[in-house]
């Protein structure tokens, strides 16, 4: 049986649903003498016959025919360069808490400090922050990808994976800081 009525253009009021062809939810409950709450949101029917493209039709940049978002290339982007900092930030990391008592040494030196304690945690702490740095910079890049072939957008992951091994740096330097008696003469005599 095929309908005859005009399809309502765009700004046009629609008629009234006939056998439940643009029925909502509610209309179709009202129908048949039930209720249910109001609906904010309708999502999108992909295979409706009015959502339906003529076979060639492009699709819009928010998404396609089959439903999936299309890739968002500033997420690429920015997902791709922020794992190349990082990883870039994971290699020169290696050479600078490789060795701790020499860093924290340079550190002291234009700070007028004094001379850095070296201690057994000195290099614990550099192989800590190191294998760190490694293991979130290969989760962080896992996550990126996967979130990436899904079509999500990624690039917090990056930024996220950078702030742990932020933090997990910088209390290592200030347990290594506060436990060096040159570090504490300092402060306490300015």
């Amino acid at each position: 049986m095929t309908d005859d009525r005009p399809r309502p253009q765009y700004g046009e009021h629609r008629p009234p649903p006939q056998y439940g062809e643009y029925a909502s939810p509610q209309e179709q409950a009202k129908a048949m003498g039930a209720s249910l709450p109001p609906l904010t949101h309708y999502a999108p029917v992909v295979n409706h016959p009015t959502n339906a493209q003529p076979h060639g039709a492009s699709t819009s940049a928010k998404g396609t025919a089959s439903g999936k978002t299309a890739p968002l290339r500033w997420d690429l982007i920015l997902s791709s360069g922020l794992l190349a900092y990082g990883l870039i930030n994971v290699i020169s990391g290696f050479f600078q808490f490789s060795d701790m008592g020499r860093l924290i040494n340079d550190v002291y030196s234009t700070q007028g400090v004094g001379d850095f304690t070296s201690t057994s945690l000195s290099g614990t702490f550099g192989v800590v922050i190191n294998v760190t740095n490694v293991v979130l910079w290969l989760v962080g890049m896992l996550l990126t990808v996967r979130l990436l072939r899904r079509r999500k957008i990624a690039f917090y992951v990056p930024l996220v994976a950078g702030a742990v091994a932020s933090i997990v740096a910088a209390t290592c330097m200030m347990v290594l800081l506060f436990s060096d008696p040159a570090f504490s003469a300092y402060v306490n005599g300015h």
